[in-house]
């Protein structure tokens, strides 16, 4: 009974995986990853504690000896020792809300590898992987869905995306089962080859529509693979026949595409331009043209053992290229899984993890498998679109899940299950003895690594729709339970803490008691993560900017002081410090600031901007002029900013100009007319500010509009302005 409700168990749990992709749930923090995790890893904690004790009772399921077994967990292990001489283990460890890897997700993955490759015989890996297949065509009704606009499109714009988040999540998971559906085509016979061929069609369709370029190439390069290996395939003859016309379909799409690729056809396709535009000078302008050398230079500096795992933006911190400004703020990933492990593992750990994929191929093309020439290959095709896939991205959840399935297909195939297993007898003791300390440790395993990590991500979700809707008495316990609950997520949770002060500090509702209660909450929670990642750029500038709004520019000086000599091009950490100089009427520290970060990069217009500002600030006509020559018009009469510092500084002549220039830049925006009016009167020419405002007055039909603007004109004409 015991053995019946273990295997039982084991069952369900796994035959769950396959549809992992479709777990979201919004009140959870980044609810595409954490609640796919989140139900994963508890998932696995289940079955795995059910298989410690169910392979007490049947031995004939304990993990049969191969190098595949071998080279996943010295992998682990690698990464294992990375993590713990990284520069920030505990980080290394637990990820993030963004990510949910980390060493964590390492031991489900292994976990997991056990159990499915000793518990699935070759029946229950087909039964497994068409579960799989069924909920791919599930994914892509979803899709068609989002196609035709009656679901959302996660990420914005054409490029689907599922219920996985990500366009380019979706296309290596369509990857995946377009090669899967394809070795269970050519081993069935009959109507479902139809079956499989129509999902193929389907999913190479969702490969197209997500526009990911490494997986849509990496698919025709695994075909094409398969073509190769087949055109000499002495099992099936047809398949010579069926590969030459496969090469010579891509040969014929790929050439007909170079000849077409600059008309008008294309050029009005978003995601065929996508692929017209690639050349070298396009990829020089990406931002995998910045990260990778600085990828390549973090392996340089640790090159045994790497930096440990989620840490890749210590080496981006370090490496930091100002011209990167004009993408997001902050990578943490290299956008190339192999230079991700380089750094997360050093070379060791890049071998580690390319072990596999030679390990797996041996294993697939021993002389004695239990495949045929032709699955072998669509393997083989698979693998190799996978690996190019893998060059220009990062892997993720499901992937991971998916790429350890096939190693423990490939390992359970080649370690065939003994068919007549020795009867053994069973030891109650022995069962009782493993089985309840598996129990306890299972519960104490969920609760730890997910119930308060759980508890920490909707309390950190609380938090900010509270924040939102002003409910700031609910922030702050919301907060404190999210900080207090986990360590999982804890930088994200503090990131929000001092993202979040000037509102809650500046809330009415909020008692004087709660607002210093908050701050000293806050302060902790800052200066602690702060301390913790001591050679993290971006907590140093949180802190930093963090201290300058809540009122301690000496705090927020020594911390963005910090900032800057870790990631020394970033101009975000001057534009900081420049602010802080500023907030202590420190004007000319502040063009001293704002200087260094435009001459990081003089193609940065933020940098262009705060320095002109400086520059009014202080009187320095000479940079002023020559700063408004480089920055373009259109940015000069629509930065708020500059006309508050040229009416700050009473220039009143230079506000005319810019004022006069936005007028006509945007003529039916009634607010640009009354500030001319203003500046006209300031400068003044208080006659030529009543005839503005007369002449505007009379071309509007409103009559609350008509009495503003008359009202504004009896206070220019009373010296009231």
């Amino acid at each position: 009974m015991l053995k019946k409700i273990l295997k039982g168990l084991i069952f369900t749990g796994l035959f769950i995986v396959p549809f992992v992709p479709f777990f979201v749930n919004s009140s959870l923090f980044f609810p595409f990853i954490t609640t796919k995790a989140f139900t994963w890893r508890i998932i696995v904690e289940v079955i795995f504690a059910a298989w410690i004790v169910f392979i007490i009772i049947s031995p004939e399921y304990r993990p049969r000896k191969s190098l595949l077994l071998y080279s996943l967990f010295i992998f682990i292990f690698i990464i294992g020792l990375a993590d713990a001489f990284g520069v920030a283990p505990v980080k290394s460890f637990w990820s993030n809300f963004e990510r949910m890897e980390g060493f964590v997700s390492l031991l489900h993955l292994g976990a997991f590898f056990l159990v499915v490759s000793t518990f699935f015989k070759e029946r229950e890996w087909k039964w497994w992987w068409n579960t799989s297949l069924a909920a791919s065509l599930l994914m892509v009704f979803y899709c068609f869905f989002q196609l035709s606009g009656k679901a959302e499109i996660h990420q914005g714009g054409a490029r689907v995306d599922g219920s996985l988040g990500n366009a380019a999540y979706l296309a290596v998971y369509m990857l995946f089962h377009f090669f899967i559906a394809l070795y269970y085509l050519l081993k069935s016979k009959g109507g479902m080859r139809w079956v499989y061929g129509s999902l193929m069609v389907l999913q190479a369709y969702m490969i197209y529509e997500s526009a990911t370029r490494g997986a849509i190439l990496g698919t025709l390069g695994g075909l094409f693979l398969i073509a190769l290996l087949n055109l000499k395939n002495r099992e099936i003859p047809w398949l010579r026949k069926a590969s030459i016309g496969v090469l010579a379909g891509i040969v014929f799409i790929v050439g007909g595409f170079f000849l077409v690729r600059n008309t008008s056809f294309v050029k009005n396709n978003s995601i065929l331009d996508r692929f017209a535009t690639i050349s070298i000078s396009s990829i020089k302008g990406e931002g995998r043209a910045f990260v990778w050398p600085i990828a390549l230079k973090g392996i340089k500096d640790r090159p045994l053992l790497g930096w440990g795992q989620e840490n890749f933006n210590y080496v981006f911190n370090k490496y930091y290229d100002p011209e990167m400004f004009r993408f997001e703020p902050w990578f943490d990933r290299a956008h190339n899984i192999f230079l991700d492990w380089g750094i997360a593992g050093g070379i060791l750990g890049l071998l580690g993890y390319l072990s596999l994929y030679v390990i797996l191929l041996i294993y697939i093309w021993k002389r004695d498998p239990l495949i045929t020439h032709v699955e072998k290959s669509v393997l083989t095709g698979l693998i190799a679109a996978y690996f190019f896939h893998n060059f220009f991205v990062f892997d993720h959840l499901i992937s991971y899940i998916l790429f350890t399935s096939l190693l423990a297909y490939v390992h359970s195939q080649i370690t065939p299950q003994e068919t007549s297993p020795k009867v053994t007898t069973v030891d109650t003791t022995k069962i009782y003895i493993i089985g309840v300390p598996a129990v306890v440790v299972t519960l104490l395993v969920i609760y730890f690594i997910n119930i308060k990590p759980i508890i920490a991500n909707t309390s950190l979700i609380k938090a900010l729709h509270s924040a939102s809707d002003g409910n700031y008495g609910a922030v702050v316990t919301d907060f404190e339970n999210a900080y207090n609950s986990s360590r999982l997520g804890r930088p994200e949770v503090v990131e929000w803490i001092a993202t979040s002060a000037d509102s809650v500090l500046s809330s009415s509702p909020l008692t004087i008691q709660e607002k210093n209660d908050y701050f000293t909450f806050a302060k902790q929670a800052v200066e602690t993560l702060a301390k913790e990642l001591s050679e993290d750029a971006r907590y140093q500038l949180i802190a930093g900017s963090f201290f300058s709004k809540t009122g301690s520019p000496e705090l927020a000086n020594a911390y963005l002081e910090t900032a800057r000599k870790l990631t020394p091009g970033k101009q975000q950490v001057y534009f900081e410090l420049g602010g802080v100089k500023l907030n202590q009427n420190d004007f000319r520290g502040a063009q001293e600031y704002f200087k260094q970060a435009y001459e990081l990069d003089k193609d940065y217009n933020e940098a262009k901007i705060l320095y002109l500002i400086a520059a009014i600030y202080t009187g320095d006509t000479q940079v002023s002029q020559k700063l408004i020559g480089e920055i373009s018009p259109n940015v000069l009469v629509e930065d708020s900013r500059i006309s508050s510092a040229l009416y700050v500084n009473k220039k009143y002549g230079d506000l005319v100009i810019l004022l006069e220039n936005r007028v006509q830049y945007a003529p039916s925006v009634l607010q640009n007319y009354v500030d001319l009016a203003i500046a006209y009167y300031k400068n003044g020419e208080t006659s030529k500010a009543v005839t503005l405002l007369q002449t505007v007055e009379q071309k509007v039909s409103d009559k609350d509009t008509k009495n503003q603007i008359d009202s504004y004109i009896q206070l220019i004409k009373q010296g009231k302005i």
